[in-house]
């Protein structure tokens, strides 16, 4: 159901004509301009509140200088998972094994992996064990999730978001490492941390500290400047929120139009003088000494030719 835009009555299905049957107004063409200046207000007013959050999103990456560092502090920690993070030894219930652990490793092992065997562990040692591997998998989620919402850490609520993000990775890394290193000799898994966990550990801190002290600097966010019918958006903001009319702001936004487009005739104007009077300039210019016609040397043997037959 609709309504006509004059008389504000109920149109049924079967007033398809493009006149109303109330009023008789065009439905079709009534206060076209007006009603298609309101579009026009909304769609800028639409693509005004886009526009922030795309200034937003690139102020998180590439606003300061520390942002651009955080990026690439926000991707290390995921080097050193290539390096033997551990060396262990696996005994029974568990497949026997003993060699260094990396990310490779898991992911080449995958289908010897007992995971059942390995959920059912009982023990302090072989609990700890567990607990260290859940942080760990929990710490690299975290990382993952961290780097994307980076996109949003200049939101309103994303200092908090990052604060909150940061405290995790800290405690699953650290706590990973700690529950692996307080692991006995009795439990199905023993072993020792090895290169890549320390430097995971060390690059989690360093990315944490960047992103505390981007943080606590702050990131100023430059905002594009959007205009609806020709004004600035704040100022038209303005103006609604004062409680002018529909009436009052059209008043102003074509004023502001009009204005604009005499500054740019002025303007254009102003071009073509310009450039007239170069090429006047241009073409009023003497010729050079190109142009200059060539001396004819003086023949001094024509001289001495006349002396010799006047002899």
């Amino acid at each position: 159901m609709a309504n006509c835009p004059k008389c504000n009555a109920k149109l049924k299905l079967s007033d398809w004509r493009q006149h109303c049957p109330h009023c008789g107004a065009n439905i079709f063409v009534y206060d076209l301009q007006e009603r298609l200046m309101k579009d026009a207000d909304i769609a800028e007013v639409q693509y005004y509140h886009f526009q922030k959050k795309i200034d937003r999103v690139k102020a998180a990456f590439v606003g300061s200088k520390p942002a651009v560092v955080r990026i690439f502090t926000s991707l290390l920690p995921a080097g050193p998972l290539f390096l033997p993070i551990v060396k262990a030894s696996f005994r029974e219930p568990l497949k026997p094994f003993e060699d260094s652990i990396s990310l490779m490793t898991i992911f080449n092992n995958t289908d010897n992996l007992d995971f059942n065997a390995l959920m059912s562990l009982q023990g302090t040692s072989n609990k700890l064990f567990l607990a260290s591997l859940i942080l760990l998998v929990l710490s690299i989620v975290i990382t993952i999730v961290h780097f994307i919402l980076l996109t949003l850490a200049c939101s309103p609520k994303g200092k908090i978001r990052n604060i909150i993000i940061d405290t995790m990775i800290i405690l699953s890394s650290f706590g990973s490492a700690a529950c692996f290193l307080m692991m006995g000799n009795d439990g199905a898994v023993t072993g020792t941390l090895g290169i890549g966990a320390w430097l995971y550990l060390l690059l989690q801190a360093v990315n944490v500290a960047v992103d505390i002290f981007v943080l606590t600097k702050g990131i100023e966010i430059n905002h594009k400047q959007c205009y609806v019918g020709g004004i600035p958006i704040e100022e038209y903001f303005e103006l609604v929120d004062s409680g002018k009319t529909t009436e009052e702001i059209r008043e102003i936004q074509y004023a502001t139009l009009l204005a604009q487009q005499k500054e740019k005739e002025e303007k254009l104007e102003a071009d073509l003088k310009e450039k007239e009077e170069h090429l006047h300039h241009s073409s009023n210019e003497p010729a050079g000494e190109s142009a200059e016609e060539p001396e004819v040397p003086e023949d001094n043997n024509s001289g001495e030719g006349d002396s010799s037959n006047d002899e």
